[in-house]
């Protein structure tokens, strides 16, 4: 090889190294130009809430100069020095209770954020109910946190042949499940909700028009549903609690839309007879098919559902199977998941509903003030009455219970604290027997 092409080739390698060298320099001084302003630029990691705690997070890892205030007004003018606070290992914390606060954000005295848009923290659906009557309106409830103005909901059916939705209420068309959507800054919430025709809208008073169940009414599916209804009821109030015995009773009393007849019983399974399932029903559910024969252990003859005729021992003639009084309570305490046996509400050595459970006490007007709803109610008529205590607002007291003489069968009354205590000579109250109330309400609407 010549010495001439030796030289060429070194000159070559020269402009070849110098080439990678300067793009080598030119790509770390980049790096380290983007890393400076990185290292140097205040950019905010995440804002959340935790625990009524809101907490704004930075990449930043420079600490000092950064102040946050979390503040009702809305100009960083009127928002006072107290309200500030000083950054603290790479974040701020607030206590956050109120809504309507805006965040603020300062660096060397100089704004670098404010929420003048809304941020949505906590969205979620306010136990809303699973199950709505058809052919009817209601209002959702959710609740939400955020922080700067009053964000936009928008709201979305999966089937508006089913549930249409506006504005959070929703109007119930046909029978059938869907998904309700709350949709708020890029993010979703579900709600997943059924419309059926097997339940009635709730109604403010008692509707003593209400038809008597007719006999074989439901399917097997139908009176299952109705059973899935009734337990979702319980168990949203609370199961085993005060407000679950409420609810039990409200559901066969409001929200069935036939009313149960009066039947008078012909044994309970706490009798020597064993007779079950004929006006009572110690059982789990409702008896509305005949599907339901399989848990009945003994019967007078053949097992009829409610709103079935049979003979009745005590009347001698063919009634409409339903419930006695006893049966009614005994039924409700049972499917708010209290197991006190299949009892009667005599006073008597036995144990029964009235004296066994809570505190037995005379009734007044000064004692009605100490009710609350989920109270036993007892009457020495016809050897011995018995209501539970369903409703209380300012002028009355609502009492479900299973009548055989007017208004006959399970239904709600109404009652001013002096016709309560004419009418149920005996108050059972039962703070000790319930322990917790769950989530008890004074109405049912």
């Amino acid at each position: 090889m010549t010495r001439h092409v030796k030289k060429r080739r070194l000159k070559k390698w020269v402009r070849k190294f110098l080439r990678r060298s300067f793009l080598l320099f030119i790509t770390v001084l980049t790096l380290f130009i983007i890393y400076k302003i990185e290292y140097k630029k205040v950019s905010i990691k995440d804002i959340y809430l935790e625990n009524n705690k809101l907490y704004i997070k930075f990449n930043s890892k420079i600490n000092k100069d950064i102040t946050c205030a979390l503040s009702k007004e809305k100009n960083i003018s009127s928002v006072k020095d107290t309200e500030w606070i000083k950054i603290k290992d790479k974040e701020c914390v607030f206590n956050f209770s109120d809504d309507n606060s805006n965040l603020f954000i300062k660096k060397n005295d100089k704004l670098i954020y404010s929420s003048n848009d809304s941020k949505v923290l906590d969205f979620e659906f306010d136990d809303a109910t699973k199950y709505y009557a058809v052919n009817n309106e209601y209002k959702l409830n959710y609740k939400y946190k955020y922080i700067g103005n009053n964000p936009k909901i928008t709201w979305k059916s999966s089937n508006d042949k089913i549930i249409t939705v506006d504005n959070g209420t929703i109007k119930t068309i046909s029978d059938g499940e869907v998904s309700i959507f709350a949709n708020f800054e890029g993010k979703s919430k579900k709600l997943d909700i059924t419309s059926t025709s097997l339940i009635t809208a709730i109604p403010k008073e008692y509707d003593y028009k209400k038809k008597y169940l007719p006999c074989d009414k439901y399917t097997e599916e139908e009176n299952d549903k109705l059973d899935e209804i009734l337990d979702y009821r319980v168990h949203q109030v609370g199961f085993q609690t005060r407000a679950a015995a409420a609810e039990a009773a409200r559901f066969l009393t409001l929200e069935l839309p036939y009313r149960i007849n009066y039947f008078y019983e012909t044994g309970r399974l706490t009798q020597a007879n064993k007779i079950d399932g004929e006006g009572r029903y110690y059982h789990v559910g409702l008896y509305l098919n005949s599907s339901r024969y399989k848990s009945i252990s003994k019967s007078t003859s053949k097992p009829k559902i409610w709103g079935c005729s049979m003979y009745d021992t005590p009347v001698h003639r063919n009634v409409d199977n339903g419930l006695d009084c006893s049966g009614f309570v005994s039924w409700a305490l049972l499917n708010a998941g209290f197991d006190v046996g299949d009892l009667g509400a005599g006073v008597s050595n036995v144990k029964n509903l009235s004296q066994s459970l809570g505190e037995f006490k005379d009734s007044s007007t000064s004692l009605a003030k100490k009710l609350k709803v989920g109270d036993l109610l007892f009457s020495y008529r016809a050897g011995g009455h018995i209501g539970i205590l369903v409703g209380i607002d300012d002028n009355y007291f609502y009492t479900a219970q299973a009548l055989w003489t007017g208004q006959i069968g399970v239904i709600i009354t109404k009652a001013t604290a002096s016709e309560l205590a004419k009418e149920f000579p005996k108050f059972v109250l039962m703070d000790k027997f319930y322990k917790e109330d769950g989530e008890l309400t004074n109405m049912w609407y």
